[in-house]
């Protein structure tokens, strides 16, 4: 049935739906009225197949030209094979540049000299008449020789080629034919032809599978010359369908969709040095995601970025989105104060203790807060003692220990909700009771605001570890500098207290419901000096509880949490575990210095998979990715070649192909006019596929998702001017290649020209001239 849908939709896809299908022997027949005097089969059983796949008359306008439905077709027949065998990409490349439609047929038949051995005697005898005959003679010879005594056979070849155009364009038409002809005939010097004894015969011969003839003039050839010929080694894409399509160099459409189930896992490494268009095309892939077939929500995307490049996804996903919706996006821009307070010994929703899977980062965060500022990792032994820790932590908060106590004009709303449900409160009411009690009564936000005053927070950490529970253990360990294993480890906690207001203090940043979240830490993450590389680290730490904490519950979780709890949490589960989610880390390098950091990525592409989480990497070198995160990625992005020795690096990791290494050199260039082309290699069920693609968006996307600063800047001012939506809409219409940098920096060389001195006051001048 597909088979026979593409011969149809090849002959004649104006008068083919896509949802057709044909009728066939073993299906259902329908049932219709005889016709009178025909006698035809077709009457009693299924219809006609040439009726089927041609469903329109066709007739001959003259010699050279047929119509077929609502088009007008002209053919082009190779008379003599070429003098130098090329490949069909060298075909293809020159039709490219034509932007003209068109197919070509090859027919191969065996005993490809069966007809020839009367030529070839004939010729043998006049041999002496002419030079002519003797070459005739010696070429048969020499194929003759060929299909004896070699393994490769000797084929007969027909080829037609064809190219149309809409019903009554003649000229259009000849003009499609001409340059057709001329792209045949540099194929390694072709004799070609337009006419053919039935011009609609020869519109058949180039149809895909509709006869077994042609009319076209045979050949005669080694078939290893003929097959390397034939299009058989076009770029072709492991996926059927994608969110995203990429471009082949030949202009081939090639899908591809981010979190399918052609790969196992569904790590990306992204790197190139700046201005490669790295983020670009990850925002692009962000917003494949969103718009991938099939979801019935937006997607769970967290992006940990390093200044505004993900905050034009952000506003191009919230003016798509209806009213009621554009909550569910939010980009950030972390602070370090205390409005933007993020405690990360939040348990969920009425949970006394921490999942596994946030004990684990919990473990990896204190290890973190207790690494020496300078040193690649924590003291021996802090990683265990910071699991004892955090149980007696929870243990000592929970409702049988020492909860913290409730006090009324802390949370106002809770304070008036409690007086509407009448809730009794006295001077022992917990934290944890107001929280039950707004759970029941259906207040879901304010119980959680109420927990949030329940946790314990960091500077509780350094009076837990003195706990007999955790001095007994490791009261006798000390650490290089002569200190106790605990001073020192309570001690850096306290620093930590003092330093990062944004992680000692009840949660006072709140996210809310959104799905697709951008958190900038330009402001939080320094770079430069081991104390601003402890700093970045534990901005990650944080970015990454923050925004993807709930990605990794499961139902098995729900057992262990309180029984009022466990229906909500059920529904909540299984609808995360439904969605994909997709954690990004621009910027990777800043984490170079941070063993906590790159741990806790590790741990999430070992486990992703079993969350349907995908993990994108995006740096400025293979150098900043480790061994084993490069040994875990199964999609790679490589959007700029490098200096040689980097080529030469990437093509040991990776295991590039001389091929892939000269098209990495010579074209993978970084964003152009036209499009950014890349170097891919993705790892699939069916294998390692290698790639050389081509990012094309449009001129909105483009402005949505540049980084440019001089673009930034530009499509910012705008923004405020008359909003983003209409601003996009203007950018695109008057740089639809996606920049104005060479714009602005051409009206800045006038500038200059006139006198005047180029600063950043001169700059935002002629930026506000184009606003």
């Amino acid at each position: 049935h597909d088979a026979v849908y593409v011969m149809r939709r090849n002959a004649d896809p104006e008068f083919t739906d896509r949802s057709w299908r044909p009728s066939l022997p073993g299906d259902k027949i329908t049932i219709k009225e005889l016709k009178e005097g025909k006698g035809e089969i077709s009457d009693i059983m299924w219809p006609s197949l040439a009726r089927q796949i041609l469903p329109r008359d066709a007739d001959n306008i003259n010699l050279r030209t047929s119509r077929v439905g609502d088009r007008i077709y002209a053919t082009v027949f190779i008379d003599l094979f070429p003098k130098e065998v090329q490949t069909f990409v060298r075909l293809f490349s020159r039709t490219l540049q034509t932007a003209i439609p068109w197919r070509m047929s090859f027919l191969m038949e065996s005993n490809g000299l069966g007809l020839a051995s009367t030529r070839a005697a004939v010729a043998s005898v006049l041999t002496v008449t002419s030079s002519q005959n003797r070459l005739i003679s010696d070429s048969l010879k020499l194929l003759s020789y060929i299909n004896l005594n070699s393994d490769d056979a000797v084929v007969r070849l027909r080829v037609t080629a064809a190219t149309w155009a809409p019903e009554g364009d003649i000229r259009l038409l000849r003009a499609r034919a001409s340059m057709l002809a001329k792209a045949i005939e540099g194929w390694g010097s072709c004799d070609v032809s337009e006419v053919s004894g039935d011009a609609y015969e020869g519109v058949v011969s180039s149809m895909l599978g509709v006869s077994g003839k042609s009319v076209a003039t045979p050949s005669i050839a080694p078939l290893s010359d003929v097959l390397h010929m034939l299009p058989l080694f076009r770029p072709s894409s492991p996926w059927e369908q994608g969110a995203i399509l990429f471009r082949s160099p030949d202009g081939k459409p090639w899908p591809y969709h981010p979190g399918s189930s052609q790969q196992t896992t569904w790590i990306d490494l992204f790197y190139a040095r700046p201005g490669s268009g790295k983020s670009v095309l990850s925002n692009a892939l962000n917003l494949a995601v969103c718009l991938s077939s099939g979801i019935q929500r937006l997607p769970r995307i967290a992006v940990i970025d390093i200044g505004p490049s993900s905050s034009g996804l952000i506003s191009l996903l919230k003016d798509a989105l209806p009213a009621e919706q554009k909550h569910l996006v939010a980009y950030h821009r972390l602070r370090m104060r205390t409005d933007y307070a993020v405690n990360p010994f939040d348990t969920q929703l009425g949970c006394r203790y921490p999942t596994p899977q946030e004990r684990s980062f919990l473990v990896n965060f204190l290890s973190l807060l207790a690494t020496p500022v300078g040193s690649d990792k924590a003291y021996d032994g802090v990683s265990d003692m910071s699991g004892l820790i955090i149980d007696e932590l929870y243990k000592h908060f929970a409702d049988d220990a020492k909860p913290n106590t409730y006090a009324e004009g802390i949370e106002e709303d809770i304070d008036a909700i409690l007086e509407e449900i009448g809730f009794v409160r006295d001077a022992a009411t917990t934290w944890w009771e107001v929280t039950d009690a707004l759970f029941m009564s259906g207040f879901i936000h304010e119980a959680t605001l109420a927990q949030r005053h329940a946790m314990p927070v960091l500077a509780d950490v350094a009076a837990i570890c003195r706990l007999p529970a955790i001095t007994d253990l490791y009261g006798q360990i000390t650490v290089p500098t002569g200190e106790p294993l605990i001073h020192a480890f309570a001690r850096m906690i306290s620093s930590a207290v003092r330093e990062y207001p944004i992680i000692s203090q009840v949660t006072k940043f709140d996210l809310g419901e959104a799905r697709i979240v951008a958190l900038d830490l330009d402001e939080v993450a320094k770079s430069g000096g081991d104390t601003a590389n402890r700093q970045t680290s534990v901005m990650y730490m944080l970015a990454r509880y923050v925004l993807a904490r709930h990605y990794y519950l499961t139902e098995d979780n729900v057992a262990d949490m309180p029984e009022a709890y466990r229906e909500y949490h059920q529904g909540r589960i299984l609808e995360i575990r439904e969605d994909p989610k997709r954690i990004v880390y621009d910027e990777f390098h800043r984490t170079a210095n941070s063993e906590a950091v790159r741990n806790q990525v590790v741990q999430d592409m070992r486990e992703g998979r079993k969350w349907k989480v995908q993990i994108a990497l995006l740096s400025q070198s293979l150098e900043d990715f480790d061994s084993v995160m490069v040994e875990f990625a199964t999609s790679i992005f490589i959007m700029e070649a490098g200096p040689e020795q980097a080529v030469r690096k990437t093509a040991q990791v990776f295991g590039l192909t001389p091929t892939a290494q000269n098209a990495l050199r010579t074209r993978v260039h970084g964003p152009r006019e036209g499009g950014a082309t890349f170097l891919a290699q993705f790892a699939t069920k069916q294998g390692q596929n290698t790639q050389l693609l081509t990012s094309t968006l449009g001129p909105i996307e483009l402005w949505a998702l540049n980084t440019t600063a001089e673009d930034v800047n530009l499509r910012n001012r705008l923004y405020k001017r008359i909003g983003p939506r209409e601003a996009r809409r203007l950018l695109a219409a008057r740089f639809p290649s996606g920049s104005a940098a060479k714009h602005i920096e051409e009206l800045l060389a006038e500038f200059k020209e006139e006198g005047g001195f180029i600063d950043d006051e001169a700059t935002a001048s002629v930026i506000d001239s184009l606003v």
